[in-house]
């Protein structure tokens, strides 16, 4: 067996589809490894935002309703809306409204409330997969 050594390369994206998945032990893996690799932290909460923003987006739009017509009222790819729809399965409103909270509150940490703002994003992705 040979093993590789190096960096692996993750973005806030493969933190947040982790997290939003509901896969705590990969979301904290990936947000470890975009740190190591020079990702902001603000980056990832923002990434975090993002993906949540997108999945309450889709969340009021009709399920018939095909993504590609959904796309442009949206603002967001067809592939987006797929994406959303089968994370969505897991996530309900209340649930949703909880993981924006966590974020809002590393997002606040992360940008000078908090003394640690790395554990302050872990704290955020273990409630976000807690919720899922």
């Amino acid at each position: 067996m040979k093993f590789q050594n190096g960096r692996v390369e993750t973005t806030g994206f493969d933190v947040a589809d982790a997290a939003l998945d509901g896969n705590r032990d990969v979301a904290l893996i990936s947000l470890r490894n975009a740190l190591a690799t020079g990702t902001d932290p603000v980056l990832i909460t923002s990434a975090l935002a993002g993906s949540l923003r997108t999945l309450a987006k889709v969340s009021g739009a009709s399920r018939g309703v095909k993504s590609f017509d959904l796309a442009g009222p949206l603002g967001l790819a067809p592939w987006q809306i797929d994406k959303a729809r089968r994370q969505l399965s897991k996530w309900t409103p209340a649930t949703l409204a909880g993981a924006v909270v966590a974020v809002a509150q590393a997002d606040a940490d992360i940008k000078g409330a908090a003394v640690d703002p790395i554990h302050s994003l872990e704290r955020a992705i273990i409630a976000i997969t807690s919720r899922v």
